[in-house]
């Protein structure tokens, strides 16, 4: 039984470009750039402003191009994923800090703090351009950003955790379990970028239980932009 249960965790994971994780991750986010889509056309029931819907969706889209980037092997294209791995933790992180501002602290957010999440998601293609003409070498770019990844995820998966939680504390209904399961999610993703770190430091983590924690993350992101929506149509049902 443990040598089955070997066998399926390292199928489930055998390398970043194979696997069935692969499979998996990609039609988890790509669902879920589908189903915050749809639920935008009810954003009225949420009073929140746009900012939130727009790094809501980016969170999505830029982690759905980082899975597609799975399918190569190629030392740049895995640091360009990781940019855009990086640039998803950045506007995930920008949500709920966003929605704490405004729904908790119940004060005003300006235009230049909109433009904040951009100006920083823009500093790293940057310095990859920077690396790459410095003359280092791709594999070792690649290792740059893949721990720069891991730190601005653990940074913003624990800001996450802690403004979610004071946001659920304030919320009603179905907006608590919004709240509560992409919480579940930021500690997934605090738990599989933290192992990728110390994996990159000291003590290798089999790359298959990291794919398995990065899809428990997946799950619960996926769970809760369906909780969002079901709630803002039947909202919008109820009203028309």
């Amino acid at each position: 039984m443990i040598v089955i249960m070997i066998g399926l965790t390292h199928l489930y994971g055998v390398e970043e470009t194979q696997g069935l994780h692969v499979i998996i991750s990609n039609l988890f986010w790509w669902t879920s750039v589908i189903l915050v889509i749809i639920a935008y056309r009810n954003r009225s029931m949420w009073n929140v402003g746009e900012m939130p819907w727009y790094f809501l969706f980016l969170t999505f889209l830029f982690f759905g191009i980082r899975e597609l980037g799975h399918l190569s092997s190629s030392p740049m294209v895995g640091a360009i994923r990781y940019i855009f791995g990086i640039c998803s933790a950045i506007f995930m992180t920008s949500v709920f800090m966003f929605l704490y501002i405004k729904i908790y602290k119940r004060k005003t957010i300006s235009e230049p703090m909109n433009s904040i999440p951009f100006i920083i998601t823009l500093i790293f293609p940057v310095l990859l351009a920077y690396l790459y003409f410095s003359g280092i070498g791709k594999e070792d770019i690649k290792n740059i950003f893949f721990n720069m990844e891991n730190i601005l995820w653990i940074t913003g998966s624990s800001i996450t955790i802690f403004t979610t939680y004071m946001l659920g504390t304030k919320s009603t209904g179905s907006f608590v379990h919004f709240f509560m399961f992409f919480q579940l999610a930021a500690i997934f993703a605090l738990l599989w970028k933290f192992l990728g770190l110390i994996g990159s430091i000291s003590c290798p983590i089999p790359y298959s239980v990291r794919e398995i924690i990065e899809t428990m993350f997946g799950v619960y992101a996926i769970m809760s932009i369906y909780v969002l929506e079901k709630m803002l149509r039947n909202l919008s049902n109820r009203i028309s």
